[in-house]
């Protein structure tokens, strides 16, 4: 009994089809089996075959101005007030 078949259609700049054709050329596949062999790693590993994260460099990065990072860097040399330092040298238990 044959197998029945279906497509799967999907829009790309053209950058990066072309992009796309050529490494998939260089691995000696063509885009259809590259995709293919996607899809089946897909299924098989219940989601993406590869860690799948957002860049969080760009999006977390705070920049100061040269005046609020003087102040931040003589705060950084100020003594610690003591409340501070008894917090940080407590010795904490996680109890149920």
């Amino acid at each position: 009994m044959a197998t029945a078949m279906t497509s799967l259609n999907t829009k790309l700049s053209v950058e990066e089809k072309n992009e796309f054709v050529r490494c998939t050329e260089a691995l000696g596949l063509t885009p259809s089996a590259a995709i293919k062999v996607f899809v089946h790693m897909f299924n098989e590993c219940g989601g993406f075959p590869f860690e799948v994260r957002r860049p969080i460099s760009t999006e977390t990065t705070t920049y100061l101005s040269a005046a609020d990072f003087e102040r931040f860097s003589q705060a950084l040399d100020a003594p610690m007030p003591a409340a501070t330092r008894d917090l940080l040298e407590r010795e904490y238990s996680w109890e149920d």
